[in-house]
């Protein structure tokens, strides 16, 4: 009996063309999707390319970069076709900010990137998670909104189940041939997709690790899709008619789809208010000036209190320091020790600010985070984001990236240089080799395991989403009035 509905709903959904429509949508949308985007890749790499080679060539020395500043690049995500994610809003490079002095350096992000269409930004790009949990989700409604409550109208439910069919048959059936077609119709856009941008010249695959991400994207647009056409059901088996059930699916995915993943972030803020950066920033100010004039005094008194130096003139010191008089090297080795305690003091107090801030906001993006996990659409996409490595896990990396090459700068430069103050003097001294090559940050992609981890609560909901539409209609529709 099984094998006979099945087949009835099979043939059912190609003879009103729901399937050719699917098919041609998949064909049309996912292969186009595929080739703009993986141009726009290409342009992107290139520009990183470019950055690289001209930043080498204008900074082959150590000393190129402490005299006029270094740079770290991010490299696009060879992914971005499957979710631009939150890479549009990613700085692409992390530069420092004046002289690299003793203190240390400072390196803040710089975003050199800009669209040379605006519209691009202004309503993103065709991405395969845009494509899934819009366009493909609208579709499985069409797909679904007259599938029970449509046979009802057409008097064709109350034929079939006058015969002696179980009720979890039917439901069964419907089910597994609706998503089969959705399923057939999907892989064929995704494999055109790939066979058009090989012809084109345009692989998607030809960076190293992104063939095994992209097919786990494609199982979890699946599983999506599956999720989604059994909220169908679900929906069709409460309805009365076919345009009510069309009403409660649009306002379903009005609320899954819209209202949950945007209004989860503004209840986030209401309910757990930060920081501004504005403020951050005059905390951080705050602390640097406040240190300055700390050691600014301390430095005074450890003069005041230098047998041999307290008496001396500007003249008389620079002649005692060219004679390699004991006194002035003693005293340059305290102040030397007093300027690494408070660089040392300042840099744990800026830590300590960035480190609250930085957790006053993971806590809020957890908190909208979780509350968007009440839509399955906040969960696939979620995870699609970071299976193209366009995700929170790689902001966080880049992040971490920033970090090392501060300190890669620090220990390469800055802790080679001393600047030392008597009176209203100031001098240096330079312990680099001027044909030290200049200091490289080498960065790592984030691992698949990694980003599978952090998604790994979503993949879990997003079947348990599934599982529970289906046994919801199930049961709706054993109760179902199919008269």
């Amino acid at each position: 009996m099984f094998k006979v509905l099945f087949k009835k709903e099979l043939l059912e959904n190609v003879q009103n063309f729901r399937f050719l429509l699917a098919l041609v949508l998949c064909l049309i949308v996912i292969p186009l999707g595929f080739v703009v985007s993986q141009k726009d890749y290409t342009d992107r790499r290139q520009l990183y390319d470019d950055a690289i080679r001209n930043y080498d060539l204008a900074h082959k020395t150590a000393i190129d970069i402490m005299r006029n500043g270094g740079a770290t690049f991010r490299p696009p995500s060879a992914l971005g076709f499957v979710s631009s994610g939150v890479e549009t809003v990613l700085p692409s490079g992390a530069e420092t900010v004046g002289l690299i002095s003793q203190a240390g350096a400072t390196v803040q992000f710089n975003n050199i990137r800009r669209p040379e269409n605006p519209f691009a930004g202004l309503f993103g790009r065709l991405d395969l998670a845009f494509i899934v949990s819009t366009l493909l989700s609208v579709l499985v409604m069409i797909f679904t909104f007259n599938a029970i409550a449509g046979e009802k109208e057409r008097r064709t439910l109350a034929q079939i189940m006058a015969n002696p069919v179980p009720r979890p048959t039917v439901v069964t059936a419907k089910m597994a041939a609706g998503s089969l077609l959705l399923a057939a119709a999907f892989l064929a856009g995704i494999l055109a997709g790939i066979l058009l941008t090989v012809v084109l010249g345009i692989d998607p695959f030809r960076e190293p690790g992104t063939a095994a991400p992209f097919w786990i994207a494609v199982g979890v647009s699946l599983l999506f899709l599956m999720a989604f056409y059994n909220l169908g059901l679900l929906v069709s088996s409460r309805s009365r008619s076919a345009v009510s059930a069309m009403v409660g699916l649009l306002a379903f995915w009005v609320a899954l789809a819209m209202i949950l993943p945007k209004g989860s972030v503004v209840a986030a803020k209401l309910l757990m208010p930060i920081r501004s950066q504005q403020v951050v920033d005059l905390e951080k100010s705050r602390a640097r000036l406040q240190n300055d004039m700390d050691q600014g005094a301390a430095l005074q008194k450890l003069i005041q209190s230098t047998p041999g130096i307290k008496d001396m003139s500007m003249d008389e010191y620079f002649k005692a320091k060219r004679a390699k008089n004991p006194a002035v090297d003693a005293f340059e080795k305290a102040q030397g020790q007093l300027q690494d305690e408070f660089t040392a003091r300042l840099n744990t107090n800026l830590d300590k600010i960035d480190a609250d801030f930085e957790r006053q906001k993971g806590r809020q993006a957890a908190l909208a985070r979780n509350i968007a996990r009440l839509s399955p659409v906040s969960c696939f996409v979620h995870i699609m984001a970071e299976l193209a490595g366009t995700g929170f896990v790689e902001e966080a990396a880049w992040r971490q990236a920033r970090s090392n090459f501060k300190q890669l700068l620090d220990r390469e430069i800055a802790s080679k240089q001393r600047m030392y103050v008597f009176g209203q003097m100031s001098y240096g001294d330079l312990n680099l080799d001027r044909q030290a090559p200049a200091p490289k940050l080498t960065s790592a992609p984030v691992p698949l395991e990694t980003r599978l981890a952090a998604v790994w609560v979503d993949l879990v909901l997003l079947a348990i989403y599934g599982i529970l539409f289906f046994a919801a209609a199930y049961v709706a529709f054993l109760r179902y009035d199919v008269r």
